[in-house]
């Protein structure tokens, strides 16, 4: 028995090292798929020159993706409930090469990007929830923040290389030439994402077969508020991702620096911190109080929106401390509200919810980039525009300040 036992053992820890050896895997083909998804917004600049659009249109096209986006995190999210995750994510990393391929070839206008970047949308969000699914199934539940993180930081990778691959890409060589590489790296991040999860087996939960009350179906408080925090958190950073690339270049154009250095300058500055905050922020919520974490940086997410705007008058040193500090509290809590949503949602519900949660928080968030390039044309003002973002950190912040109120009085 005792010999038995310790094999079980022993066998238990080599299968745990294989499933960590393919979360790496997958987290760095993750961070390949993502190269689509900033892609537009790291070429803007000379995209805008190219084509003769003006801020509106440009917003117009990103908010095109953003809708697109949110369809996808909707009907990949309810998917996974029935297919499983694995399955999803594959089929829409995939079609995410493909679909980086046609707008290289085929884009080359105002409305036909409209088009192509529908396309873009629909499998860059496809991929998004059931990658986060598949880091909670691939780590066990009290790391589920560190491996949300974890993901979540693989993608930040991802519109790191993307912004600068695009924005050097299309300055150098054109907007056409800059989602080719793109799409050259996703199809990197397809393969490595195929060859780790080739052995992964998940657990399927159809919520249909699950029957249960009228009651079960309906949703905590806990979870609508966090609802509500996603869809401010997504609004402050759709809008972000957008506009903070333009406000950087446009900072960076007194220093006349050459293309690459202003691409790598432009991609750090909006991305890199955001990398590194998903971890720390995704680690610290596994050890103490969600709720408060967001409190927190939903607060810091909104003063770093102001500062940004701001910054505009105070030199290009300023604008790049506050794009990068805006970058880490602006997406720090995106996956501390994912390991939240998961800790208030039965399993057999999650992928559904998470789905009506994409749907609603990209939905809304979508309209931040045309809205910010409204207010731009009308007022040419950064610090305006820039406080529309900022009152979706202001609505997360008491939305999270609500969720521990209502947290504190539970546990009485």
């Amino acid at each position: 028995m005792a010999g038995n036992a310790l094999v079980h053992y022993r066998y238990s820890l080599f299968l745990k090292a294989i499933l960590v050896k393919a979360f790496n895997l997958f987290c760095l083909g993750r961070a390949g798929t993502c190269l689509g998804t900033m892609a537009f917004a790291g070429a803007l600049p000379v995209i805008r020159e190219e084509w003769h659009i003006d801020a509106a249109a440009a917003g117009t096209i990103q908010t095109v993706f953003s809708i697109s986006n949110a369809c996808a995190l909707f009907a990949a999210s309810w998917l996974c409930d029935y297919l499983g995750a694995r399955k999803v994510y594959l089929i829409f990393s995939w079609f995410g090469v493909l679909a980086l391929l046609l707008f290289a070839c085929f884009a080359r206008s105002y409305s036909s990007a409209l088009v192509m970047m529908a396309f873009v949308g629909l499998t860059q969000g496809g991929a998004y929830t059931p990658a986060m699914m598949l880091a909670m199934g691939m780590n066990s539940v009290p790391k589920r923040g560190l491996a949300v993180g974890m993901i979540l930081a693989a993608g930040s990778f991802g519109y790191l290389l993307s912004v600068f691959i695009s924005a050097w890409g299309a300055l150098r060589w054109g907007a056409s030439f800059a989602f080719s590489l793109c799409a050259a790296g996703a199809l990197v991040g397809a393969v490595s994402g195929s060859v780790a999860l080739s052995g992964y087996q998940e657990d399927m939960y159809r919520t249909q077969k699950q029957g249960g009350s009228a009651k079960s179906h309906v949703l905590s408080v806990g979870a609508i508020l966090l609802m509500v925090g996603y869809i401010a958190h997504c609004w402050e950073l759709l809008g972000s991702w957008a506009w903070t690339p333009s406000l950087v270049t446009n900072a960076l154009q007194a220093w006349q620096m050459e293309p690459m250095a202003t691409g790598l300058i432009v991609a750090c500055a909006v991305h890199l911190s955001g990398m590194f905050s998903t971890l720390i922020v995704g680690a610290i919520s596994d050890y103490f109080n969600r709720a408060s974490v967001l409190i927190f940086m939903g607060a810091a997410g909104a003063l770093s929106s102001l500062l940004m705007g701001l910054s505009v008058s105070w030199g290009a040193g300023w604008t790049l401390l506050f794009a990068f500090m805006g970058s880490f509290f602006i997406l720090g809590d995106s996956g501390v509200l994912s390991a939240a949503i998961a800790d208030n949602v039965p399993q057999a519900k999650l992928g559904s919810v998470m789905g009506l949660r994409s749907l609603l928080g990209f939905g809304v968030g979508s309209l931040a980039p045309l809205t910010f390039g409204v207010v731009m044309d009308s007022t040419q003002s950064w610090e305006l525009a820039y406080s529309v973002l900022a009152a979706g950190g202001t609505i997360a912040f008491f939305s999270a300040c609500v969720l521990r109120f209502n947290c504190f009085n539970a546990n009485k």
